[in-house]
C-alpha cells in the first residue's frame, strides 16, 4: 500500500474475496467495512510522492512540543477555556500563521477607549542636568 497507487483497492478486493468464501467471519466483514469507509484516507503512495507525512509520529511530536511543554510547566493550572486559548495562540505562532489569523479576529478584540472628563494629567517630569 505504501508504494502502490492501487494498494488499498487490492486489499479491499482480497478481503472481499475471503469474505465471500467465509461470509460468517465477522472479523473479515469488520475489516472490509473499515477499508471501504476509509479508502480515501489511505492514499499513501500519493502522499509519499508529495513528501507528506503518512504516520502519526509528526503529530505526536507536535503535541509534545505544543501542548506538553507549554501546559505542564511547574505550578500551572488551566481552565479548559484558558488552556484552549493559549494552545490556539501558540499553534498560530509556531506555524507562522498568527498574522493571518489576527486579521480575522482583530475586530473582536479592538475596543474604543475614552477617558473620563475628570482625569487630571500628571505634571511633566523634571529632568536633572
Amino acid at each position: 500500500m505504501l508504494n502502490d497507487d492501487q494498494g488499498v483497492e487490492k486489499v479491499i478486493r482480497t478481503l472481499a474475496y475471503h469474505h465471500r468464501r467465509k461470509p460468517r467471519r465477522d472479523t473479515l466483514k469488520k475489516e472490509l467495512t473499515y477499508f471501504r469507509r476509509n479508502r480515501s484516507r489511505m492514499k499513501y503512495a500519493q502522499l509519499r510522492a508529495q513528501n507528506l507525512p503518512i504516520g502519526s509520529g509528526i503529530i505526536e511530536a507536535a503535541c509534545k512540543t505544543l501542548v506538553t511543554q507549554r501546559m505542564k510547566r511547574s505550578g500551572q493550572r488551566w481552565t479548559i477555556d484558558g488552556g484552549q486559548a493559549i494552545l490556539t495562540f501558540r499553534a498560530l505562532v509556531q506555524s507562522d500563521r498568527f498574522d493571518a489569523a489576527w486579521t480575522l479576529v482583530v475586530a473582536d478584540y479592538r475596543k474604543e477607549v475614552s477617558f473620563p472628563t475628570n482625569v487630571v494629567p500628571f505634571p511633566p517630569r523634571q529632568t536633572s542636568v
